[in-house]
């Protein structure tokens, strides 16, 4: 009994190390992302300016709709599938099922690029209103295959439990690529068009890395016929479609408002301020890279307890990373606005401000996320009776009130000073407990953790 016990421990502890290493690796390759997607937005900031990163922004958008559609579920559904059949060692329908998330997805890609190429001139002119929108639109459609297939190979790569080489091409080579190309056609000028170019080669070269890691894997499946569960794939990707839609349109639906009613210029400064609050999630997305696959491999074994446990401590994780970054916009964010991106940006100071809150407190712009949140915490601690709330969330909730409380103390009496001691004291205090209590897994990735 004791020995069983003591094994159980381990796989347990095995679990969460695992969790905690995958979540690491996606962390810095997240944290990558963002330093190279902030250096490409402020570049861009600064080079076109409010109105041409506006019209930018626009059509990324268009583009960023038909890709949502296109994946069909597909990435987030390959997370589920994958890791069950690598745990029943079914290399007949692990290799039919990539066959068929490939193909499928392939195609509507396709199709939706044609959709919107015909439609580009309708989108540019009466839907945005914008006349710079016309030159945009027929080449950025180009990324939408691309990047759908190199989403959908990411998702394939995480279910295989390899962060690494499913965030690479997202994360780094289209990025950086972005950026060195867009640098190298300011040489000629400084035109939206050129951005647009840099975004394209991007993707298209990032998906080519990715197809190559996937071919990697699949040389070490046997020479079998693929299979696949095409009804069961194809349930999962409905709901998810559904989430996924829904998630695109309250995060979106403000940037397509403000562009079918307001310039360009707006739609930049506003652009900027939400691409800001988007830090928030990166710890989110990172750990998203590797702790879906292991909770779907411990929810088929049935191991409740564990499943419960690996929930709870992620979630503190994913809270006690992102605080920090709350932190420095909430009370930086005027100055980060203001020479980073240029003068005319700080006035988007007030939506970063917002929208930053919004993910402590799910209230303003943000409140269709608490609606979303609670039915996703109430179906899950109903099915699982797993509750998702982080563990020692009261502590967050008063700590950013009281910091907020000081901080607007200091604004009001004009001692601006004071926020960069405040930010300060405030991240020290706030890594101080987490790293005390462990609400940061550095035990975990350094291989010294101990139960208890």
């Amino acid at each position: 009994m004791a020995e069983n016990l003591s094994e159980t421990e381990k796989n347990n502890t095995d679990n969460l190390a695992e969790g905690a290493r995958g979540g690491a690796i996606a962390f810095i390759l997240k944290i990558s992302s963002t330093v190279l997607g902030f250096l490409n937005q402020v570049i861009l900031a600064r080079v076109l300016g409010a109105g041409g990163l506006g019209e930018v922004i626009l059509a990324v958008t268009v583009v960023r709709i038909s890709i949502q559609i296109a994946k069909f579920g597909m990435e987030e559904t390959m997370t589920k599938f994958i890791p069950l059949y690598i745990e029943r060692n079914d290399d007949a329908k692990l290799k039919g099922t990539i066959s068929f998330a490939l193909k499928f997805c392939l195609f509507f890609s396709v199709i939706f690029m044609l959709f919107v190429l015909v439609f580009s001139k309708f989108i540019a002119i009466n839907i945005f209103h914008s006349e710079g929108l016309l030159k945009l639109m027929p080449v950025v459609v180009i990324a939408i295959p691309a990047w759908v297939i190199r989403d959908v190979i990411g998702g394939i790569l995480r279910g295989y439990k390899d962060a690494f080489r499913a965030l690479i091409p997202e994360s780094f080579i289209s990025p950086f690529l972005k950026i060195a190309v867009f640098l190298l056609l300011t040489l000629k000028g400084t035109d939206p068009f050129y951005a647009i170019i840099a975004f394209v080669t991007g993707e298209i070269l990032s998906v080519i890395v990715a197809f190559k890691f996937l071919q990697n894997r699949l040389r070490t499946l046997k020479p079998v016929k693929g299979q696949c569960e095409k009804r069961k794939i194809m349930d999962v990707a409905y709901t998810i479609i559904f989430t996924g839609m829904s998630v695109l349109l309250y995060t979106q639906a403000d940037v397509w408002i403000l562009g079918m009613f307001k310039s360009t210029e707006i739609v930049g400064i506003y652009g900027i301020a939400t691409k800001l609050v988007l830090l928030v999630y990166f710890p989110m997305m990172a750990f998203a890279a590797v702790i879906p696959s292991l909770i779907s491999s411990i929810h088929a074994s049935g191991d409740t307890v564990e499943l419960k446990k690996v929930v709870s401590e992620s979630t503190r994780w994913i809270l006690s990373t992102a605080m920090p970054i709350i932190l420095i916009l909430l009370i930086e964010g005027k100055y980060i606005l203001r020479y980073f991106y240029g003068p005319e940006f700080e006035a988007g100071y007030a939506v970063l401000v917002i929208l930053t809150i919004g993910q402590m407190i799910k209230a303003a712009t943000a409140f269709c996320l608490i609606m979303v949140d609670i039915i996703c915490i109430f179906i899950i601690h109903k099915r699982l009776s797993i509750l998702t709330l982080a563990k020692g969330i009261k502590f967050d909730i008063v700590f950013i009130a009281v910091i907020a409380a000081i901080y607007f103390l200091f604004s009001y009496s004009g001692f601006y000073i004071g926020h960069h001691f405040l930010l300060f004291v405030a991240l020290t205090v706030y890594l101080w407990k987490s790293i005390s209590h462990h609400d940061i897994p550095w035990k975990l990735l350094i291989g010294k953790y101990r139960e208890g």
